[in-house]
């Protein structure tokens, strides 16, 4: 009888924990959807971060999460005595499959939402896992609008230096210039 109490209580702590670290969470990101993207760029419209990622992705599904901005240490001597940033981070793929994420502090973990919200970064990554930062957030349409850098397929040797081409000018084998 008291093992089956000790399981219901233990049970039900457990259960109760995180519904109070998710309705923080809940929290932070419905603040961070409700954005006005105009407040970080003021060449953007006055619409909500939530639209302008979806409208930039093009309707790609936008995965949402709240971290604490990269700041703990992860030593809890250090880190329970201050009070991290909470960020909340948007990332989607774009139709030309480069990976946008977006992260923007929406407020303190002990405080909740709270404050000025930040724009802190904006990256894109390509194909090949080259990151690149966006500096404003109005140049995000345009950057996932620019096609990717061209290299040419073969690099002309340098002026001076030496040709790998073969001399010829004999009657033996081909001599190499190096």
């Amino acid at each position: 009888m008291i093992l089956s109490l000790w399981v219901l209580l233990l049970t039900v702590c457990f259960w109760a924990q995180p519904s109070s670290i998710n309705k923080t969470e809940k929290a932070a990101i419905r603040r961070a959807k409700s954005l006005i993207v105009s407040a970080f760029d003021r060449s953007l419209p006055n619409v909500s971060l939530e639209f302008f990622l979806k409208n930039e992705g093009e309707g790609a599904p936008i995965k949402w999460e709240v971290n604490d901005c990269g700041e703990q240490n992860g030593s809890p001597a250090t880190d329970d005595r201050r009070d991290p940033p909470t960020c909340v981070e948007a990332d989607f793929e774009a139709k030309n499959r480069t990976a946008v994420t977006v992260l923007v502090s929406v407020g303190t973990f002990k405080g909740g939402p709270s404050g000025v919200p930040a724009l802190l970064r904006v990256t894109i990554t390509n194909l090949s896992g080259i990151s690149r930062p966006v500096r404003h957030l109005g140049d995000l349409p345009m950057e996932l609008q620019r096609p990717a850098p061209r290299l040419p397929p073969d690099l002309p040797d340098p002026v001076g230096a030496p040709s790998s081409v073969p001399i010829t000018g004999g009657s033996g084998p081909p001599l190499y210039n190096y």
